[in-house]
């Protein structure tokens, strides 16, 4: 709406008084670096122990980074990271399909607001069943983005698969990280998502710029296709990951 009536300058500098002056304010009031600064114990922690059990079980991280299962992770973290750049087109798309600048600007938020709810449920379910978080993230997004192309002709429904689409955004960091612990276990696990997680980083660099290439060359519509079935990969990986884990 703000760049409809005024300019994307325009647009950027509100949004920039808002993390200024609403976004940093509360991270200095709120945001503390230890337990101990609210008062609390660390997790897991016991009265005259060195931590809890979950904390020191799991796999070395030199055996962890010589297992098949931790090349599945990597590949499983690089092509979530990959597929959620598709974000970026979700705009464009809804302007190729003669919607509104200010359209296409409520689809982006509603994949904004699925990750938002995303990584909360996506928490509570990866706290009690971990396979399940992979299925809802994966698949949930792989039904997003074909909602979105096969429902184009009707804006709401183009809301409903970006919102949807969401989740798999948010699985990015929150699915990726509990995938890894649940399989390699707490012992080794700062190590070995240390190096998981520079699959993220790759997928994002490779991805974001391979997307636009392949669009150009085909449609949007392929790119999203494609990406629902790179997420049914995805769900298949975090499956037998979990089936193999030790």
């Amino acid at each position: 709406a703000i760049i409809q009536n005024s300019s994307w300058r325009t647009a950027y500098l509100v949004f920039a008084a808002i993390l200024l002056l609403g976004v940093t304010p509360l991270l200095a009031i709120l945001l503390r670096d230890y337990p101990a600064d609210k008062g609390l114990k660390p997790f897991g922690f016991k009265e005259g122990g060195k931590g809890s059990a979950a904390a020191s079980s799991g796999i070395e991280y030199s055996k962890a980074i010589k297992m098949p299962v931790f090349v599945a992770l990597f590949i499983f973290a690089f092509l979530m990271m990959g597929i959620s750049t598709l974000n970026l087109f979700v705009p464009s798309y809804v302007s190729s399909l003669s919607f509104s600048l200010e359209d296409s600007a409520y689809a982006a938020s509603a994949v904004m607001l699925g990750v938002t709810l995303g990584k909360l449920v996506l928490g509570y379910i990866n706290d009690r069943n971990c396979r399940l978080g992979v299925l809802v993230t994966c698949l949930g997004g792989a039904v997003g983005l074909l909602v979105m192309v096969l429902g184009s002709a009707s804006f709401a429904v183009i809301l409903v698969g970006a919102f949807c689409f969401g989740w798999e955004y948010a699985g990015v960091t929150v699915q990726t990280a509990m995938l890894t612990r649940e399989v390699f276990g707490s012992k080794s696990y700062a190590r070995i998502y240390a190096i998981i997680s520079t699959a993220l980083a790759l997928g994002g660099a490779f991805a974001s710029g391979g997307w636009g290439l392949l669009s150009d060359a085909t449609s949007y519509r392929f790119i999203f296709i494609t990406g629902s079935v790179l997420l049914v990969v995805c769900a298949l990986i975090g499956v037998v990951a979990l089936r193999n884990k030790k």
